[in-house]
């Protein structure tokens, strides 16, 4: 079992990235069954590089959420536990938002997916960057999800 295939526990630390990429992966998979059943763009270079751009995106955020449920798992850090659920955070919801465009551009139109305003990315970023670049340390993990 990865992480595009295993189950969502909420209240978990990574129970917010798991949905989104969830929902990334399905979105994406029913904007794929639009575009091949109900337009003629499948030889279209464009939408060919966009559909690859967004399995890579999906695939890079299955990866770091994997790798974020190996720190919590294995590693007594609670440093490293927080960076690495936040760019799971980011990496999922980027993948989300990505795929929820591409969906806009090439169907007309956008599914109604929940957002992230009780959980804003942006200090995620902030977190991150500022331990890698002036080495403060996060938050312990139960403040940073």
């Amino acid at each position: 079992m990865n992480a595009l295939t295993q189950p969502i526990v909420t209240g978990q630390p990574l129970a917010k990235p798991q949905h989104d990429l969830h929902n990334a992966r399905s979105l994406l998979d029913a904007t794929l069954r639009f575009v091949r059943q109900k337009t003629q763009a499948t030889d279209d270079p464009y939408v060919i590089s966009r559909f690859g751009d967004l399995h890579i995106r999906i695939e890079v955020a299955a990866a770091l959420l994997e790798r974020a449920e190996d720190f919590l798992n294995s590693v007594d850090d609670d440093t490293e536990i927080s960076v690495a659920i936040a760019e799971s955070h980011l990496a999922s919801a980027d993948a989300l938002n990505a795929v929820s465009n591409a969906e806009f551009e090439l169907t007309g139109q956008r599914t109604v997916l929940p957002g992230s305003l009780d959980d804003p990315l942006r200090w995620k970023l902030h977190l991150i960057g500022n331990f890698r670049l002036n080495g403060i340390h996060p938050p312990s993990v139960r403040s940073v999800v």
